[in-house]
């Protein structure tokens, strides 16, 4: 009966495991890109799972500015020779909500503007696999760079933006003479179109504005695109939830085939669909011979007794 037991508890584990998922997080995709040779691959994208973007986001910066811990993943993917330079570095930082990982299997015009920009880069890394928990990008960078001491301005966080390509020309110019500086952009979505298509095109276009606004500032740059999500509340009240926790696939493009993360998973499951199985069918043959009482031996004579006449 202990294999009873086992597969019961092996079974309540899967359970846990399945209805634990919906809690995970929300998709929420990281992109970064910069005309030096900042990310060691060139132009890359990374499959691995990120459980918490907000501290990806901000390790992402600090690591371009060369703060970031040797833990950290802000380091990892980055060019060596990049961190090493003492020429002065921008990073810009546009927190926004509306992308998820489903969207960059489309080919709307605002995941087509986001393949130019990657695409004409002389560097980028693109994160389709990192989770949000809900927490603030924003308030997690500030206190990092404050705690770092870089001097970094703020647009559109606090208030709103009247011409955010405009503010952002002016919060780099604070910082020309800074040799590390951040800038932090929040983008501005009206509530009726927050979780739509109308909504994800509208921050795009101000993702293209702060673009512009630094390639006029001619300066060396990093630029990073990070999802903030919003509450739950928030989407379902605007209809249905557009946000999934995991795209079959990453990258830009209709794709329709399964990719090395989704693989992955498909043979863990297998695996755990095996050992289960294995499990309940040792149990069963168990229940019968206990049932049966079915003997696993027969009696055989015993040698020292007398012979019988």
């Amino acid at each position: 009966m202990k294999m009873c037991a086992a597969s019961l508890a092996l079974f309540l584990l899967l359970l846990a495991a399945v209805v634990n998922a919906e809690n995970l997080g929300i998709s929420a995709p990281v992109m970064a890109w910069s005309n030096r040779a900042v990310f060691a691959k060139g132009k890359h994208v990374s499959y691995e799972v990120f459980p918490d973007v907000e501290q990806v986001a901000t390790d992402l910066v600090l690591g371009v500015l060369g703060k970031a811990e040797a833990s950290d993943f802000g380091v990892h993917g980055l060019s060596g020779e990049a961190l090493s330079s003492e020429e002065p570095r921008t990073v810009v930082a546009f927190i926004g909500s509306q992308l998820d990982a489903a969207d960059m299997r489309s080919r709307s015009d605002a995941v087509r503007s986001l393949d130019d920009v990657l695409s004409g880069a002389v560097s980028s890394l693109a994160l389709p696999y990192s989770i949000s928990k809900g927490d603030s990008i924003h308030e997690t960078l500030c206190t990092k760079l404050d705690s770092a001491g870089i001097q970094h301005e703020v647009v559109g966080c606090s208030g709103p933006s009247t011409d955010i390509k405009l503010d952002v020309a002016a919060a780099l110019a604070k910082g020309s003479n800074a040799k590390l500086h951040v800038v932090l952009v929040c983008s501005q979505i009206e509530d009726a179109q927050k979780g739509t298509n109308a909504g994800l095109s509208s921050e795009v276009e101000q993702l293209m504005a702060v673009q512009a606004a630094v390639k006029e500032a001619n300066v060396n740059h990093v630029l990073v695109y990070a999802t903030e999500t919003m509450p739950t509340t928030d989407l379902l009240a605007n209809g249905s939830k557009r946000r999934s926790l995991l795209a079959p696939l990453t990258g830009f493009g209709p794709y329709t085939t399964c990719g090395p993360l989704c693989q992955t998973q498909v043979r863990w499951l297998e695996g755990m669909l095996a050992v289960l199985f294995l499990a309940l069918a040792s149990c069963a043959g168990l229940v019968c011979l206990y049932v049966l009482d079915t003997p696993t031996r027969f009696e055989a004579p015993n040698k020292d007794a007398a012979p019988q006449q």
